[in-house]
């Protein structure tokens, strides 16, 4: 008789056992639990390729459950039974999970924030989208600082932190990476930072300063390539890789004179990542910002422009794809140009003045710009590792999306890019969604299809590939200004209001 291989004996005695008991395979082993456990799910890049959300959903469509939420930006996170998220109630600062099977609110708990930061009224104190490693979620907020909470809500560890100054509010969000949890604390301060927690803990396992970092609401995401792990962190001035372990950088690509938005994707060996600026400096000038239109004002003919020659009702336009009214969208020009172009303040605008402003502007690191970077990058790479770039029509706020071998993005007005990767070929350029509206909330996919959704909450689904190909158009008739979530075969949009869940309908057995 032959000899059994080793541990074939245990594997035999394993199968005999279940066979007896009736158990069956289906019942010994278990399925891993429907997971997006940080903003942007998986690594940040917006993908659930098994899942199986819906395409036509809505109101009265596909519609799983509602419920209401306070107000808040932060983005669902999802595991297992178990959705959570932040939100601003009666001035307090809370953390909420919510049962994905009914959307019944489980638990909330308060942060314990003596002031509530100051924001733009465009954007929320509660921001940051929490994270989780099926044991703990980790709540981030301003005002506070770190919260930790076991699945059923008591609270297992709080860190103050600092709060950092930040025009339009703090925004970035926790991550979990290499068994840590790591924070991009930028802000208007010499005291920015990225730091690493413990996260049984919530003790500090390594900081590395970012004194110039600047304000920034980017979420960091880690690169995997060539045998290697980095944390890749965007911010105002350059995107940087770090190790896991800290220290300093091990190398950078310059760009983005202005804040830092939009995380940064990988697909294909490469890293996309991009941000917004003063405009595509490719693009032809605005009318109204030339000096020979504005030297018309010059009403005393002297050659120079006094600020208050300046019709007080003259508005810039920023994004003309847009209405004036949406927030942030247009600039009063004597405001405009006393802030920006007298740069010593004596309320005159001369020809030299405007010219200085208008080559700041057409600096291509003060411009808009998104780039694909090859790996292996040491120090400074911006001449040596930059693929390719390009300024036309990019995303201000949504995250660009590498999905099936493309890169994607979403603008303002519904236009929508695709991009092949090793080259920077626009296979689709700017091609119209047919949802309109400001972009705020990042694009997802699953199962083959794209979900990107407009501020004012319409959703375009469309078919992944090199043609626009959209399947459906959904209406939820709230403002959507959170990334949604894809779990299982569910999607979970968060909107001005509510949580909403949907999915295929459940059949009704007679």
């Amino acid at each position: 008789m032959k000899s059994i291989l080793p541990g074939t004996g245990l594997r035999l005695i394993t199968v005999l056992v279940t066979l007896v008991l009736g158990l069956g395979p289906a019942k010994t082993l278990r399925a891993a639990p429907p997971q997006w456990p940080q903003f942007r799910g998986p690594n940040g890049a917006g993908v659930a390729e098994d899942a199986h959300p819906p395409i036509h959903f809505g109101p009265d469509t596909n519609l799983l459950w509602k419920t209401a939420l306070p107000p808040g930006l932060s983005a669902p996170v999802v595991w297992g039974d178990r959705i959570f998220l932040t939100g601003l109630a009666s001035n307090q600062l809370v953390t909420l999970a919510i049962d994905a099977h009914n959307g019944r609110e489980l638990w909330r708990r308060v942060a314990p924030a003596e002031k509530i930061e100051s924001c733009h009224t465009f954007s929320s104190p509660a921001a940051s989208t929490p994270c989780t490693d099926g044991q703990r979620v980790y709540a981030y907020f301003g005002s506070f600082g770190l919260l930790a909470y076991d699945f059923d809500g008591h609270e297992v560890w709080r860190q103050a932190l600092e709060r950092l100054p930040s025009s339009y509010g703090t925004a970035s969000s926790p991550i979990l990476a290499g068994g840590q949890l790591i924070l991009q604390r930028d802000g208007d301060s010499t005291n920015a930072q990225l730091v690493a927690f413990a996260p049984a803990t919530g003790k500090t396992v390594w900081e590395a300063p970012r004194p110039l970092a600047g304000a920034c609401y980017s979420t960091p995401m880690v690169w995997r390539h060539d045998g290697l792990e980095e944390l890749m962190v965007q911010g105002k001035g350059r995107v940087a890789a770090y190790r896991l372990n800290g220290g300093e950088p091990k190398w950078w690509v310059k760009g983005w004179g202005y804040t830092a938005v939009t995380t940064p994707v990988a697909g294909d060996g490469m890293l996309f990542v991009g941000g917004s600026g003063l405009g595509d400096p490719s693009a032809p000038d605005d009318p109204i910002m030339t000096w020979a239109n504005l030297i018309a004002y010059d009403t005393n003919h002297d050659g120079q422009l006094a600020l208050e020659e300046i019709p007080s009702d003259l508005i810039w336009h920023i994004r003309k794809e847009l209405p004036k009214e949406v927030p942030g969208n247009s600039f009063q020009m004597r405001s405009m140009l006393g802030w920006f172009v007298d740069k010593n303040k004596d309320k005159i605008i001369t020809k030299a003045e405007w010219e200085a402003s208008e080559a700041f502007t057409k600096d291509k690191f003060n411009a808009d710009r998104f780039v694909g970077i090859r790996p292996g990058g040491k120090e400074d790479s911006t001449d040596t590792h930059v693929a390719w770039e390009t300024t036309k029509g990019l995303s201000e706020m949504p995250s660009s999306l590498f999905y099936r071998g493309r890169v994607h993005f979403i603008r303002d007005g519904g236009m929508w890019t695709v991009i092949e990767p090793k080259t920077g070929k626009r296979l689709l350029d700017r091609e119209r969604l047919g949802i309109g509206g400001q972009a705020v909330a990042s694009p997802i996919a699953a199962n083959g299809f794209i979900y990107a959704v407009n501020e004012s909450g319409t959703f375009a689904v469309l078919r992944a590939g090199d043609a626009l190909d959209v399947v459906a158009v959904n209406k939820l008739g709230e403002s959507v200004r959170a990334t949604p979530a894809l779990a299982g075969d569910a999607l979970y949009v968060r909107s001005a209001g509510h949580l909403w869940a949907f999915g295929a309908m459940p059949s009704v057995k007679p």
